[in-house]
């Protein structure tokens, strides 16, 4: 009888060990696996004009961003667009913000467009910078702003009036704004020969000047 409950306590021990040692290994399993999981990348929507879209470029910077940093960056620019301009050809910043929400971006970046420099009165580019800025916003997405891309001194007027204006807008929304014109983020070696936008190599520039802000500003 005392041999029959030894080995019955035997057998418990046995039966204790085999389960501990099964609940641990799949603990460690389980903590290995959360370990070894990446971390998504940060994903950024930026919306431009020409500057951020290219025109006659090899390279844009959200491209070589992207590469550079291991962010996931959207480029939804497009040429000749802005704050200001209307939804044609979904031209307006407003329009870009719409569809960059839908791809659910961490971080949208707005930079702005030099096309704005043609209104010779600010209150559409304000007006449209603040309904951008503020629908990013409202979506809980995490915003910044890039004021417009410029190559020389002196910055004229027109770009000066459009800086001045995007950077009231995003200080009053309380998001970073990169201020691309004191001093010019870009020189005319930076341009292509006609200055209708940045070089390749002016766009590897914009993608350094930018990915180093962000990361002292955005990503915390």
């Amino acid at each position: 009888m005392r041999a029959m409950k030894g080995a019955t306590k035997d057998f418990l021990r046995v039966v204790v060990a085999v389960v501990l040692g099964a609940q641990l290994a799949l603990a460690f399993a389980i903590s290995g696996s959360s370990a070894a999981a990446p971390l998504p990348p940060l994903s950024i929507a930026v919306i431009g004009d020409q500057n951020t879209a290219g025109m006659n470029n090899r390279v844009v910077w959200p491209t070589l961003m992207a590469e550079r940093t291991g962010w996931a960056v959207s480029n939804y620019a497009q040429p000749e667009s802005g704050f200001a301009a209307d939804d044609s050809g979904g031209k307006s910043f407003s329009y870009q913000v719409d569809r960059a929400q839908a791809g659910r971006p961490k971080v949208i970046l707005l930079a702005t467009g030099t096309a704005d420099a043609s209104m010779h009165v600010m209150e559409a580019v304000t007006v449209g910078a603040v309904d951008a800025i503020n629908k990013a916003v409202r979506t809980g997405h995490q915003v910044a702003v890039v004021g417009p891309i410029w190559y020389e001194n002196p910055v004229p007027d027109s770009i000066w009036r459009v800086n001045d204006a995007v950077e009231n807008a995003a200080e009053r929304a309380g998001v970073p704004y990169f201020n691309a014109v004191d001093p010019p983020l870009l020189s005319v070696a930076l341009m292509q020969s006609d200055l209708s936008g940045p070089s390749d190599q002016g766009q590897s520039v914009i993608a350094e000047k930018i990915a180093a802000w962000l990361r002292t500003e955005v990503v915390r």
